[in-house]
């Protein structure tokens, strides 16, 4: 098990808000991958507090700080947002990262992995359908199960790798094998590039930072998909308690 990253905390809380005018999601910079959504902008900055307090409290960290809540950025998209698609590249996705920076972002890639596998690993029902998820999304049909999300994220790892146009062949099958192989190919980039480098990638811009920040938004969203099954599960009686390690159920 990986040490907790650390995280410095600063007096703002600086969002930065993706939207096609039906929905909108917004990037906290200071912690990555936390998010928060909306059918305006308004509903999804109501929910700042909340995304920090647990964000924090997943990491261990006691929230001492007094922080405002400030708008930086602003993207229109023609994306599905209301669907949680998007391809903003935040300002905090750009410049040079240090040292420091990057291994604590490698680290909180890794303990976001192991938050989300402890959630699949721990649930019983694995491939129960949530009829209510039935559905089409931008890229397909939409995970109607624990297991199918956990395999839509496993997957997804290598997309994220294939966003900087390096050559690789994915062959790992095991969700913490394809993670470091992933973390691995992007520290070499870091090693040669820092965080220099903008890929256009399906008409989409990406850094090194940002690649590794959606890792762990792509873990937090889908992590909380199933953490919401298993909560319909409880409800309904077939399971008498559950994993929820991001407290996304606190949040309620």
């Amino acid at each position: 098990m990986l040490k907790k990253p650390l995280i410095t905390l600063t007096n703002a809380a600086s969002l930065a808000f993706e939207t096609n005018g039906k929905g909108y999601i917004g990037f906290i910079a200071e912690l990555p991958g936390a998010f928060v959504r909306g059918r305006t902008e308004e509903e999804a900055l109501s929910k700042v507090d909340w995304e920090v307090r647990f964000y924090l409290k997943w990491l261990g960290i006691e929230q001492k700080w007094n922080y405002n809540t400030i708008v930086v950025q602003r993207h229109q998209s023609s994306l599905m947002v209301e669907d949680a698609d998007n391809e903003i590249l935040l300002d905090a996705d750009k410049g040079t990262m240090g040292e420091e920076e990057f291994t604590n972002l490698i680290g909180l890639v890794w303990f976001s992995g192991e938050t989300f596998l402890r959630i699949y690993n721990n649930a019983k029902f694995k491939d129960w359908i949530d009829e209510a998820r039935i559905r089409k999304t931008f890229y397909g049909e939409n995970p109607k199960s624990i297991q199918e999300i956990f395999d839509h994220v496993k997957n997804c790892q290598y997309y994220y790798l294939s966003r900087t146009k390096i050559e690789f062949e994915g062959k790992e099958k095991e969700f913490v094998k394809i993670r470091g192989f992933c973390l691995r190919k992007i520290e070499e980039l870091y090693r040669k590039y820092n965080n220099s480098l903008i890929f256009e990638t399906d008409n989409e811009l990406w850094t090194v930072r940002k690649i590794l920040r959606r890792f762990i938004w792509h873990d937090r969203i889908h992590g909380k998909a199933m953490v919401r099954i298993l909560e319909k599960q409880k409800q309904l009686g077939i399971i008498d308690k559950y994993e929820d390690p991001f407290y996304f159920m606190e949040a309620r």
